[in-house]
């Protein structure tokens, strides 16, 4: 497979920021399953996002987890829904988000470096 390669500088545009969320609600309307997260960024605020993790996260589970998004992507609709940033998730064996995360409590709003 080729490696479509960027610099350290297009990679420094990517503004990947820490935040926890706050709600969680079920996204009734989305075509996939997903989750609306509702997740503080610290001094960037709080800002919605829609997640297929359903899979793998109960939705009462969610509050408190730290993860880790794409604030500077633009917002996308989803339906009615406006997607202000995008999580950032791997798939596990089964083709199901999880969610990355820090391994530590970090400050809501601390840029990943």
């Amino acid at each position: 497979m080729k490696e479509n390669k960027i610099s350290i500088d297009q990679f420094n545009k990517v503004k990947l920021i820490v935040g926890t969320i706050v709600k969680a609600e079920e996204f009734f309307e989305a075509k996939k399953a997903a989750y609306k997260l509702y997740i503080d960024f610290g001094e960037y605020g709080k800002k919605w996002s829609s997640a297929q993790i359903t899979q793998n996260y109960e939705i009462d589970e969610l509050e408190g987890i730290q993860v880790i998004a794409i604030m500077n992507l633009g917002k996308k609709n989803i339906g009615k829904f406006v997607s202000e940033v995008l999580v950032l998730g791997v798939d596990d064996d089964s083709s199901n988000v999880v969610l990355l995360q820090p391994d530590k409590k970090i400050e809501n709003g601390a840029q990943v470096n």
